[in-house]
């Protein structure tokens, strides 16, 4: 029975150790003072060459760029869209233009101007009322920047004329930057009508502007209407321009030509093909047709129709404008954040490498010094550094009688060594 214990007792002793030779192999995090895990060594080198600032930046310009490119495409694809609407409505607006044409070539030289109140020029303009275009949101350029100073300065020309205009205005950027903008003196008054630029332009949002420019003129608040707007001419480029909407002229219905555009790509690039779009014809009525309503009956209610195309063409054209102009502006973030990057990865380069540098200067400095210190050795006596081996060797010359025990003189200690001396020189040289 003890000699069970004993073997159990010494398994047990053995398990321990093993146990605690383990749990010390595996101590090296911990500290053996305090038995607080310790921090993981860094390296000197890597320590002192990485500036973390540095490396923090470039992965922000990084992101930026990243970004800006983002938005530069989602901007390419809504143009798109702008173009897609355009080409939508054109056969409605080509139609419509069309039978307007016919009825004014039929009733041409009947003064019908005069009966159908949106045709219809007062004598004198003694207000004028002006639609702002401009977007809901920035990163565009000067796009808005340009929409706003030529609204200001067709203000100003009002004032100068005695007319205080009455502004309609889409867009959060116009409603927010206009006043600030306008110099002490110049009046202007704010209607209570405001519209949201829509990322996706549809009729009824032109239909709504249309009403209430409509109902503005036909009360006779304001004697005139005009739209400023950014007209799209390219991708690099945009007009801010001023087109009188109401009264409707015959003349500028009568528009020889239109314009419109067209976003392809060219060698992985964005290109815009615009191409000139003649003005639908009128229609041949002849003069054997009898409508069921007068000719200014039926013209009159086209009117409106018209007036909504021609605000929601205009409205697709200010939005080509904003995001061709967002586009430019993300290109040019893009390239100066992708300069930027190269710039700041260029400087964090150099800063590592100086660091790694003078890093390997002070090790190999450090090992130069060490190794000259290990080499270094006293003079060569030709004796070993053993008091108990000079002693031996002294007294067996003392028995041998090799050494004398009498002291020589100085003058035979000279001799002696200029005789050795001699001795060691060639024959020729000997005197």
């Amino acid at each position: 029975m003890a000699s069970k214990r004993g073997s159990f007792g010494a398994t047990v002793a053995v398990g321990l150790a093993l146990v605690a030779a383990w749990s010390c192999l595996w101590r090296h995090d911990e500290d053996f003072v305090s038995g607080v895990p310790a921090q993981p060594r860094e390296s000197v080198v890597a320590r002192c060459a990485v500036d973390k600032a540095m490396k923090d930046r470039i992965a922000s310009v990084t992101k930026t760029a990243k970004l800006t490119d983002a938005m530069r495409v989602v901007a390419a694809a809504k143009v798109r869209n702008a173009q897609a609407g355009v080409e939508k409505q054109r056969p409605f607006t080509d139609e419509l233009l069309s039978m307007i044409k016919g009825l004014v070539k039929r009733l041409k030289g009947s003064g019908f101007e005069a009966e159908l109140p949106m045709l219809r020029v007062p004598e004198k303009i003694k207000s004028v009322g002006i639609l702002m275009i401009t977007a809901n949101r920035g990163l565009c350029g000067a796009y808005n920047t340009f929409i706003i100073k030529k609204t200001k300065a067709r203000i100003e020309d009002l004032n100068k004329q005695g007319i205080v205009p009455k502004l309609f205005i889409v867009g959060k950027k116009g409603l927010n930057s206009l006043s600030t903008r306008l110099e002490k003196g110049v009046e202007f008054n704010y209607t209570n009508e405001w519209f949201s630029m829509p990322d996706t332009i549809r009729a009824k949002d032109s239909a709504e502007i249309a009403d209430v420019l409509q109902a503005y003129f036909l009360a006779g608040e304001v004697d005139k209407i005009e739209i400023s707007y950014g007209r799209f001419i390219n991708l690099l480029r945009n007009e801010p321009s001023i087109r009188t909407l109401l009264p409707l002229s015959p003349t500028g219905i009568e528009d020889p030509e239109d314009e419109t555009f067209k976003l392809t790509t060219e060698d992985g690039k964005l290109k815009v093909e615009k191409e000139k779009v003649k003005a639908p014809k009128a229609k041949e009525i002849e003069a054997d047709v009898i409508f069921d309503q007068p000719p200014e009956v039926i013209l009159n209610s086209m009117l409106p129709l018209y007036l909504n195309s021609q605000i929601l063409s205009l409205m697709f054209d200010a939005q080509a404008s904003e995001l061709s102009s967002r586009m430019s502006a993300m290109k040019v973030a893009t390239d100066n954040a992708n300069d930027l990057n190269k710039k700041l990865v260029l400087i964090y380069n150099k800063k590592r490498q100086a660091a790694i540098t003078a890093e390997l200067c002070e090790v190999t400095a450090a090992a130069v010094a060490l190794e000259s210190t290990e080499n270094k050795a006293g003079p060569n006596l030709g004796v070993i550094d053993n008091e108990e081996t000079i002693s031996e060797d002294f007294m067996k010359e003392l028995e041998d009688g090799s050494i004398s025990d009498k002291p020589k003189k100085p003058e035979e200690i000279l001799l002696t060594d200029r005789w050795e001396f001699m001795k060691s020189l060639p024959k020729e040289e000997r005197f």
